[in-house]
């Protein structure tokens, strides 16, 4: 195992343990919200804010590591829509430089000066500053930059590999 490999290991295992253990926390959240809301009569204030940013969190971090590991929805149907292996290669060059552009742009430098300029905005309830909910945006399009530019390179390594191998 190289180093890019080692290197995108941790990566993925930090992904899945923070995606794990916010999902395991929304379950516990909304269970929690419904007990409250309906068997004690007294809804719990703060279990909406929290499970709805946790839900945003959850949802881009598991959309990035999807990307990596080209499980995304998108990218499956696709690709499963050419038949040649010369045409997807292609395909999924021309959607990876995509997927690149619209990240570095929208994600990296959009959600990067969104959070920048929330950073005095607070949650209603929590008083949290809204810059933190959208630091996932930044963060998603830095992880989904990386997928994109580790499965190039692990890429590029199998077919020289198989050349080699040949």
């Amino acid at each position: 195992m190289n180093k890019v490999e080692k290197v995108r290991y941790w990566v993925d295992r930090c992904i899945l343990l923070v995606t794990c253990t916010l999902t395991v926390f929304l379950v516990a959240g909304a269970i929690w919200q419904v007990f409250t809301r309906f068997v004690l009569q007294n809804p719990s204030v703060f279990t909406e804010e929290v499970l709805r940013f946790s839900f945003i969190w959850v949802g881009l971090l598991g959309a990035s590591y999807a990307f990596g590991v080209k499980e995304h929805i998108a990218l499956t149907f696709l690709m499963s829509k050419w038949k040649h292996a010369k045409d997807k290669k292609a395909a999924e060059l021309i959607i990876e430089v995509t997927v690149l552009v619209f990240m570095v742009i929208v994600f990296i430098v959009g959600g990067t000066q969104l959070m920048l300029a929330s950073m005095t905005q607070t949650s209603p309830v929590l008083g949290l500053p809204m810059g933190y909910v959208y630091a996932a945006l930044p963060l998603s399009g830095v992880l989904s930059v990386y997928y994109i530019v580790t499965n190039r390179l692990m890429a590029r390594k199998e077919a020289a590999r198989g050349r080699d191998a040949a």
